[in-house]
């Protein structure tokens, strides 16, 4: 045993000797090695070899060796495309710029520019819309949001509303916007002087300046859909002070405006005749709000829908205001186009004029003209079935909708029982009798030169009759397509009723000045738009009958006038609910309009157009809510 240590001790003596000496021979090499390194550096010219030198690489690398260094440099270079490309794919993004032209075509005339007239045309709404701005505007939803306003409060009694605009907000000529363009613009609104169709929606109401960025609006009474109204657009002070306000609506501002909008005028183009036919606007670079990205949007007008279809179809604008739900089929290239279809608070109906036809101050006569019209054909075959038939002034879908108030199902049945009940009786006139009462006419007793004259304008057929009086209605419409095909429908509704009709068609130019204003009509198929708020006080409030006001049908009732008045006096909204459908069980039962449809609104653009996001509005201009997200060109970004 002990011998085998001794040789184990023996063993580790001689491996320190080794080791050691190893390591001496070890340092020694790598002198040597040193030494031979700065030998080589110092004949080399640089310590980096040559391309010339690198081509003997291989004669000094083995097979494996070379194979190992090739399938290293591939990997190296399938990372680094492979990293590029995810870079790419991450970090270079399509975004839009600005630039691009958007031409629209529109049927209608331009008359003013100018918010405190312009709501009675929807093609003067649109422009003032990108010109001007106003305290509140429509969101992409319908909601209402923020324009010029940066905040506000309302009193607890609901009566002070004290608003905050924003500090950064310029003209298009640079000068400040103030509150003082604000209390010109109301008080120009109210002045009765200038003669706009908004002065009745603020009866009872104040403005106030409470600092240079601050205005108060004093009401007489709540109302709970105030805010609704302060979507009007801000005139500049500076300029339409100068000028009169009896000689307001004659202003060479109406055509070339100074707004404070996402866009700006910047040309016009008038035929011979000297009515506009192109109205041009430019990007607002000094915009407060998010930066629009279209250059220039031009609008081109035209008499009617045909032409502006052809225009379309010929590239010669790139998108339409309102295509009719039956004319698409015209449109060729729809491929190439985007159909957006929009919800509107709009409805059509009939509005009765009693003062002009006294047959139809009689309750039973209204109602049974309305149970003699089919809602359904007419959305069937005028609006391709694009509409939804409605029973009053308040739409399916709002809080205030009545659902159990009296409809007018189509029924003739009924509509002869109550013309019966009326004293009317059916009588036949024969050709016969047509050419005998021709030859009366011309007789010199006035009471039968009047029956006969009554006899051949209603010409050979069965008619209703009542004491010597035949059922005659006149219709007026607006000349479009939808109207008149609607109009031709009811009219053989009621003749199916033995009730005479005469169509009257009137330009959609004229149909405000000449018939609405006037109420020269007994009875109109018109649209209206009825807004956000289920308030239908402007349209049927006896305040509101006569020319400045928007009761179409001069509908007057002492317990309507209370419930619309109490229904606007609060923000509860059971109680506005509460008198809002007792309103219109009253108003279906007197009938002094037939409600007929809710149209969708069908909004055409070129798919060259992108960013478009809007799905309701509450008039047509509002599909330009969201217009300074539109885009036409793109460009690449790096996106870290």
């Amino acid at each position: 045993m002990r011998q085998f240590f001794n040789r184990l001790k023996f063993f580790f003596l001689n491996l320190g000797r080794f080791v050691k000496g190893a390591g001496a021979g070890f340092k020694s090499g790598q002198a040597q090695t040193e030494l031979d390194r700065k030998l080589v550096f110092s004949l080399a010219k640089s310590r980096w070899p040559s391309f010339k030198q690198l081509k003997y690489v291989k004669q000094y690398l083995s097979r494996v060796e070379r194979l190992i260094i090739g399938s290293c440099l591939m990997v190296i270079l399938l990372s680094s495309a492979f990293l590029a490309v995810r870079f790419y794919n991450t970090h270079l993004q399509v975004v839009p710029v600005n630039g691009g032209e958007y031409i629209e075509g529109v049927v209608g005339s331009i008359k003013y520019i100018n918010p405190i007239y312009s709501s009675v045309s929807d093609v003067d709404s649109d422009i003032v819309s990108l010109v001007f701005s106003s305290l509140f505007k429509r969101g992409g939803n319908s909601q209402l949001v923020n324009d010029l306003v940066q905040n506000y409060a309302i009193s607890p009694d609901g009566k002070t509303y004290t608003i905050k605009i924003k500090a950064n907000v310029k003209w298009h000529n640079g000068n400040p916007l103030t509150v003082n363009d604000i209390i010109f613009t109301f008080g120009a609104i109210k002045n009765f002087q200038y003669k706009s169709p908004l002065r009745a929606g603020f009866t009872g109401v104040e403005i106030e300046k409470v600092d240079d960025q601050t205005i108060k609006f004093n009401l007489a009474e709540p109302y709970a859909a105030f805010l609704d109204l302060l979507t009007f657009g801000i005139l500049p002070e500076e300029f339409w002070q100068q000028i009169e306000p009896s000689a307001a609506s004659l202003a060479e501002l109406n055509f070339k405006p100074i707004g404070s909008g996402m866009f700006k005028f910047k040309s016009l183009v008038k035929d011979k005749s000297g009515n506009v036919r192109a109205y041009n606007l430019a990007r607002n670079a000094d915009y407060y709000g998010e930066p629009v990205r279209i250059e220039n949007i031009s609008f081109k007008l035209f008499g009617d829908n045909t032409e502006l279809i052809s225009a379309l179809n010929n590239n010669l604008v790139s998108g339409v205001s309102y295509l009719p739900e039956q004319l698409r089929g015209e449109v060729v290239a729809q491929d190439s186009l985007n159909f957006y279809r929009l919800s509107l608070p709009k409805l059509s109906a009939i509005f009765f004029n009693v003062k002009a036809n006294i047959h139809l101050a009689d309750k039973k006569v209204r109602q049974a003209l309305a149970y003699a019209v089919d809602k359904k054909e007419i959305i069937s075959q005028v609006l391709a079935g694009d509409a939804r038939a409605i029973d009053n002034p308040i739409l399916p879908g709002s809080f205030a909708y009545n659902p159990l108030a009296k409809k007018y199902n189509y029924d003739t049945a009924s509509s002869s029982r109550l013309l019966a009940l009326a004293g009317w009786k059916i009588i036949e006139l024969t050709a016969e009798d047509i050419k005998k009462a021709e030859n009366n006419s011309a007789g010199s007793d006035e009471a039968l030169k009047n029956q006969a004259m009554a006899k051949v304008k209603m010409g050979a057929g069965k008619w209703l009759v009542k004491d010597n009086n035949y059922l005659l209605v006149e219709l007026t419409t607006v000349d479009n397509p939808e109207y008149s095909q609607a109009a031709e429908l009811i009219a053989k509704f009621w003749q199916a009723i033995n009730i005479k009709v005469k169509i009257n068609l009137v330009p959609s130019n004229q149909i405000q000045a000449d018939v609405i204003r006037t109420r020269n009509f007994s009875a109109l198929l018109y649209g209206e738009i009825v807004g956000a708020d289920p308030d239908p006080y402007a349209f049927w409030h006896s305040s509101q009958i006569g020319q400045a006001g928007l009761n179409i049908a001069d509908y007057s009732n002492k317990e309507v006038d209370k419930l619309l008045e109490d229904g606007r006096l609060t923000n509860d909204v059971k109680l506005r609910q509460e008198k809002y459908k007792k309103f219109q069980e009253i108003l279906a039962e007197d009938e002094p309009a037939i409600f007929l449809y809710s149209p969708n609104y069908t909004y055409v653009q070129s798919k060259n157009i992108k960013g478009f996001k809007t799905t309701s509005v509450v008039s047509p201009s509002d599909r330009f809510t969201d217009v300074n997200r539109w885009y036409m060109k793109t460009g690449k970004q790096i996106v870290w």
